[in-house]
Parts: C-alpha cells; sequence; structure tokens
C-alpha cells in the first residue's frame, strides 16, 4: 500500500487555520450588517403579509446590536491607545481576578453589576 501526499488546496497557507476571534468578530459584525440591509426583505419572504411596522422593529433590533457591539468596540480601542497598561491589563485578566481574596471579587462583581443596571436606568430614562 502507497501513500500518496496531497498539496493543501489553498494559495496561502495561512487561511487553512483555524480563525481567530478578531476574524470572527468580523464575520459576526458583517452577518448583522448583512441581516440589517436585508431585514425587511427576508421578513416579507418568510411572511408576506408582514406590516411595515414589522419590519422597522426588527430593523431597530439590528441597529441596536450593532450599535452596542460598536460601542464596546470602541471604547476598548480608545482604552488601549489612551491607557497603555490597560492593553497589558486585559490580556491577563484571568490571572488578575486570580490574585483577588474572595471578599474582594464579591464587591468587584457587585459593584460591576450595580453600575451596569444604573446604567440601564439612566438610558430607561432617557428613551422614557
Amino acid at each position: 500500500m502507497k501513500s500518496i501526499e496531497t498539496k493543501a488546496p489553498w494559495l496561502i497557507d495561512d487561511i487553512a487555520l483555524e480563525l481567530s476571534v478578531k476574524h470572527k468578530i468580523g464575520l459576526t459584525m458583517l452577518a448583522l450588517a448583512g441581516m440589517f440591509i436585508f431585514a425587511g426583505t427576508i421578513l416579507q419572504v418568510i411572511d408576506p403579509t408582514a406590516a411595515v411596522l414589522d419590519i422597522g422593529i426588527l430593523s431597530v433590533l439590528l441597529m441596536g446590536l450593532l450599535g452596542g457591539m460598536a460601542a464596546v468596540f470602541c471604547s476598548l480601542w480608545l482604552q488601549e491607545i489612551l491607557w497603555q497598561p490597560f492593553k497589558f491589563f486585559r490580556k491577563k485578566l484571568f490571572y488578575h481576578l486570580e490574585q483577588l481574596t474572595s471578599w474582594q471579587q464579591c464587591i468587584l462583581y457587585f459593584s460591576v453589576f450595580f453600575l451596569l443596571l444604573y446604567a440601564a436606568i439612566w438610558m430607561l430614562s432617557i428613551v422614557l
């Protein structure tokens, strides 16, 4: 029995590797943008009796997801540019969190939770 060695069909060797996190995020953003652009058409293909209001609500939902992801990535990007130690801290985040005692972790988790709750209530007060 002879074994035949074949070359990878890829022209570039790096293409055959697994996708990195940045590539996955980029593909997710691209998929969300495509869903936002074609949301009305897709909804009317699924349900021909869909009203214009349904398409608008779906578009607002997708636009909110895109806006939220863009805000998070822009804030991370600005923090890394303006404050260089944040870049090194973020790369070893789990190491730094494991160094804290249990009560420090509880304080950190509860403070983040209540700050997010405060931000959500604040955003609701703006909208309403």
